[in-house]
């Protein structure tokens, strides 16, 4: 059965012609009402379609409060001075976290008029404000989990030598057609890639809004070389739990996603002045901030619930899921380096 997002969409290609994948993606994800992100229905926990870190145990969104602290501490100021700014905060259950633990200057930059009104209702007692863009000269820390992810992407492939960008036509068919920009891609003939190119662009607009401070994002993906490494792309839909390979059913009603290339994140926020500190895996990460030891803490308690919140903090860290799956990239700008931060190199390529 059709959503009324695929009449809209369907009417749209056969009055002004085929659409770009991007534009379809973003008609999908975020159409005014209609969109998956945009509509009345909750998408995340584990009554929707796929569920974050945050939703697993409440020691998620404490462990980042240390380690935003800690960066309060580094800049010289208290927790309760220090500014955080999410990107697309879902439902608002990780920032509650976070402030449940400890007191900080909370902002949300939010574009989904429903999720946003679900995190007012989740943080109500808590002071945060929204914002509907990023702020001149913030000092603090601009942060995301699950951010990039979401953003719509080019899909572009290599065909008969030259690079095509993949358009929506009727029927929700697929066609190539040249591409005309910039771009100079890695890709074998026949290969696939997910551009990310508002990825970029976020990066460049963080990187000009953080006066002072750091950007940490929290997501799944790759660099350079395991990124272009996949035949297919990244592009996954997820619909009540499940992994959907098809982004033309259930439009509008189920999830679409891709891995995030870290790699284009670091260019292009070092173009602004960002450096990285690092990228690491969650489970690093977590690891370093004490995971261990809340883990510890709960292995003598026997109680059914005990046992639950065991379970679900091994999966944040578990080295085939989550643990290695998610990435976390660090970066500063005029601020010192943060004490024990992971010094990988994260450039690949």
């Amino acid at each position: 059965m059709s959503s009324p997002l695929a009449a809209h969409l369907q009417a749209r290609i056969l009055e002004h012609g085929p659409i770009s994948f991007r534009d379809f993606m973003e008609e999908a994800l975020y159409h005014p009402g209609l969109g998956y992100y945009t509509s009345d229905r909750n998408p995340i926990g584990r009554q929707g379609d796929f569920y974050t870190s945050s939703d697993l145990d409440p020691v998620f969104g404490k462990l980042l409060a240390r380690k935003f602290a800690q960066m309060a501490s580094a800049l010289g100021v208290l927790p309760e001075d220090f500014t955080i700014l999410e990107l697309g905060a879902g439902t608002g259950l990780l920032a509650r976290e976070i402030l449940t633990h400890q007191r900080f200057r909370y902002r949300i930059l939010e574009r989904s008029a429903s999720m946003k009104e679900r995190q007012r209702e989740q943080l109500s007692g808590f002071q945060v404000e929204w914002l509907d863009g990023l702020p001149n000269s913030l000092t603090g820390c601009i942060f995301s989990n699950e951010f990039f992810d979401a953003l719509p992407v080019r899909r572009i492939v290599r065909r008969n030598g030259r690079l095509r960008e993949i358009y929506v036509a009727a029927g929700f068919s697929e066609v190539e057609v040249d591409v005309h920009d910039a771009l100079d891609l890695p890709l074998a003939e026949g290969q696939l890639a997910d551009i990310n190119s508002e990825a970029m662009q976020w990066m460049t607009r963080i990187a000009a809004s953080l006066e002072r401070g750091y950007h940490l994002a929290i997501d799944y993906g790759y660099e350079d070389r395991e990124f272009y490494a996949r035949p297919r792309g990244t592009l996954m839909c997820y619909w009540k739990h499940q992994a959907i390979e098809d982004p033309y059913i259930r439009i509008g009603e189920q999830d679409m996603t891709t891995h995030v290339n870290f790699s284009d994140l670091i260019r292009s926020g070092a173009v602004g002045g960002l450096v990285t500190e690092g990228v690491t895996t969650q489970m690093e990460f977590l690891i370093q901030l004490g995971v261990l030891e809340e883990i510890a803490s709960l292995v003598p308690v026997v109680d059914a619930s005990g046992l639950q919140r065991l379970t679900a903090l091994k999966k944040l860290i578990l080295p085939d899921g989550m643990g290695t799956r998610f990435k976390v990239l660090v970066q500063r700008k005029d601020v010192a380096v943060l004490p024990g931060s992971n010094r990988l190199n994260p450039v690949s390529g």
